[in-house]
């Protein structure tokens, strides 16, 4: 499984959840999130989104794709995607551990 970070341009998360969903991702995380720029500019932030979901390895690929096609618009500030290995998780109800399968 792999989990993936998107940060990118508040207008396009819509546009981007729309083109995660059609690759048969569910389960996304969206939240708001404030940045800064290199070099710092104090006290000064920047608005994105970030979009979080996990899926299987085979989706992988399609995922970021669509993705790049959606977010890209070719100037600084596009965002990032991070990209992590997940091997199980928590049930917080039943407090068992499971190995991911989406």
């Amino acid at each position: 499984m792999k989990k993936i970070e998107v940060t990118i341009r508040s207008d396009l998360k819509d546009a981007v959840v729309t083109a995660i969903k059609k690759n048969n991702v569910v389960g996304i995380d969206v939240s708001h999130i404030q940045g800064s720029k290199n070099p710092p500019l104090v006290g000064q932030y920047y608005g994105q989104d970030k979009i979080i979901c996990v899926i299987s390895e085979s989706k992988l690929n399609d995922v970021l794709n669509s993705i790049a096609n959606t977010a890209c618009t070719n100037t600084i500030g596009d965002g990032k995607v991070f990209i992590t290995t997940v091997d199980d998780s928590l049930n917080l109800c039943t407090k068992k551990y499971a190995t991911m399968s989406i």
